[in-house]
């Protein structure tokens, strides 16, 4: 309840930017903004790490529930190998021992944010107040990199919140 509560108001403004827009309502539930959450986190991380530019790294989700089809996936990839890095060097962080040291250090830099605490009681910002904890700081990534516009981010639903740490999907693993 705590996590549906959390996301209902990106859910509403998404809709609401929508409808002003002449669009059809579009259906999103707490795992896409979880997922899509870590993924930038993620991304963050593994740009520093694999010397990549963030820019140069990319997401692609997988995320639907309904129709018998269940999906939470994210895919992180590169659409140039230039002088910034070599693709090695990103599938070199899927080898056993370094994907896990790499989403656990995504976890531990997500739980602090230079705006903090400005951002973790964030209640909407950004375009349209479409993010909830999530800024330049901690969790926005180049245009180029996002498939959904740097909107529906929340760092809460990752790692939790100071007045909620359990709202976290991930909060046992920092």
């Amino acid at each position: 309840d705590k996590v549906v509560n959390r996301y209902l108001p990106l859910k509403k403004r998404l809709n609401n930017m929508r409808s002003q827009r002449g669009m059809e309502p579009r259906e999103i539930n707490p795992n896409l903004v979880l997922i899509h959450s870590f993924a930038h986190l993620l991304i963050r991380q593994m740009a520093f790490e694999c010397g990549y530019d963030s820019s140069s790294l990319r997401e692609r989700l997988y995320v639907s529930s309904g129709d018998n089809i269940e999906m939470h996936g994210l895919l992180i990839y590169t659409a140039s190998g230039d002088a910034e890095g070599t693709l090695g060097g990103l599938v070199r962080q899927g080898e056993p021992g370094r994907l896990d040291n790499t989403l656990r250090a995504a976890l531990e830099n997500a739980s602090i944010c230079s705006s903090d605490p400005l951002c973790i009681e964030s209640q909407g910002q950004g375009t349209s107040s479409m993010n909830l904890a999530a800024c330049h700081a901690c969790g926005l990534l180049p245009e180029t990199s996002c498939e959904e516009g740097n909107l529906l981010l929340d760092r809460g639903l990752v790692i939790g919140t100071p007045d909620d740490e359990e709202l976290g999907y991930f909060t046992g693993l920092i």
